[in-house]
């Protein structure tokens, strides 16, 4: 019953997300679950294969994964001393989400 509650609430609620939330959502719902040090590696390696001079700082990534778990987009593992990450919603969820509540702004 908790989780219906939860699931109405995160899906009416999400209005839009930034570029650098998307490329991390892409790398969580490719590896399933994940840590801060796994994606700024993938930020990394993207970077340097693109020769791109900004580096997406680590404390960034970390910063925005937190931001995703407390918008319930992501789900945090706190267990053990590394934290995980997994995706609470699914890309065609998020995409749902977004589209109802842009719609009900314009209606």
């Amino acid at each position: 019953m908790i989780e219906i509650v939860l699931y109405r609430i995160v899906m009416g609620s999400i209005s839009s997300i930034s570029n650098l939330e998307a490329n991390i959502l892409l790398i969580v719902w490719d590896k399933s679950r994940v840590t801060t040090r796994e994606v700024h590696e993938v930020f990394l390696k993207k970077e340097l294969k693109e020769k791109d001079a900004n580096f997406t700082p680590y404390t960034t990534i970390m910063a925005t994964l937190n931001s995703l778990a407390r918008k319930n987009i992501l789900k945090m593992d706190k267990s053990q001393k590394t934290y995980f990450y997994s995706a609470r919603l699914s890309r065609k969820e998020l995409a749902k989400s977004i589209i109802q509540t842009v719609v009900k702004k314009l209606l």
